[in-house]
C-alpha cells in the first residue's frame, strides 16, 4: 500500500488499538446435524452448540440492506402518520390545527467515527484516505436496526389510533371514515373511463361530498 504523507489529520477515534485487533476464531465443530446454514455439533468440551459462520463483508452488507429496507417501511408509515395528523387537525374535522412532531429517521443514527488523511502519495497525487473500524460500523448499523424496530412499532400504534380517531371526526363531518376510493368503468375497447377520482385530501373529499349533495337534490 502506498504511504502517504500527512498535511492534515483528523483523528475521530477514541479507543485503544488493541480494541480492534483481529482475534483467532475457534471453528472447530463435531457436527452433528444442520439448520439451514447453522451447524449443530460438539465443542471441545463436549457441550452442543448451534454455529454459524458468515463471510464478515458479507454480515455488515446484509445488515445495511435490512436497515435500507427498515428505512423504508419507517418513512411510508411516517408519511401516513403525518397525513392522517394533518388531515385530524384540520377545522373541519373539529380539529384546533396543531400538529404533534414526528421523529426524524436522520437523527436517530449515530454518526460513524472516521478517521481522515489528506495528503500525497508516493506517486505524488493529493489524495483523501478515510478510514473507520469495521467492528465499530457494524456495531453501528445493528443499533440503528433495533432503534428501527422501535419506531417502526411506535409509529404504526400512533397511525392506527389516528386512524380510528380519523374515522370518528370524519363520519361527524358527514364524509365516510375512510377516503373514498375512486371509481370508473371499462369501454369495450378495453380502455378505463374514471367517473369519480380518488380522494388525496381533505378539500377532495368535501369536493367529492358536495357532488353526491348536490345529486340529491335534482
Amino acid at each position: 500500500m502506498k504511504t502517504l504523507t500527512a498535511l492534515v489529520s483528523m483523528v475521530l477515534l477514541s479507543a485503544c488499538a488493541s480494541d480492534y485487533k483481529v482475534k483467532s476464531v475457534d471453528t472447530e465443530i463435531v457436527g452433528k446435524g444442520a439448520i439451514g446454514s447453522r451447524i449443530i455439533g460438539l465443542n471441545d468440551s463436549k457441550e452442543v452448540i448451534i454455529q454459524e459462520e458468515n463471510d464478515a463483508a458479507d454480515e455488515l452488507r446484509v445488515q445495511e440492506a435490512v436497515n435500507a429496507k427498515m428505512v423504508q417501511d419507517l418513512e411510508y408509515e411516517s408519511f401516513e402518520l403525518k397525513s392522517c395528523r394533518n388531515d385530524l387537525a384540520d377545522p373541519r374535522l373539529s380539529g384546533n390545527g396543531t400538529l404533534p412532531p414526528v421523529a426524524e429517521i436522520d437523527e436517530m443514527k449515530q454518526p460513524e467515527q472516521v478517521k481522515e488523511e489528506i495528503g500525497i502519495t508516493d506517486d505524488g497525487d493529493l489524495k483523501v484516505v478515510k478510514k473507520s473500524y469495521f467492528i465499530d460500523k457494524l456495531k453501528l448499523e445493528r443499533k440503528f436496526a433495533s432503534s428501527l424496530k422501535k419506531m417502526i412499532t411506535l409509529t404504526t400504534r400512533h397511525k392506527e389510533e389516528c386512524s380510528a380517531k380519523m374515522a370518528i371526526a370524519r363520519r361527524n363531518a358527514g364524509l365516510p371514515g375512510t377516503r373514498y376510493q375512486g371509481t370508473g368503468y371499462f369501454t369495450e375497447s378495453g380502455a378505463w373511463v374514471q367517473t369519480r377520482q380518488n380522494e388525496s385530501s381533505l378539500d377532495d373529499g368535501f369536493a367529492i361530498k358536495a357532488t353526491f349533495e348536490q345529486k340529491d337534490r335534482l
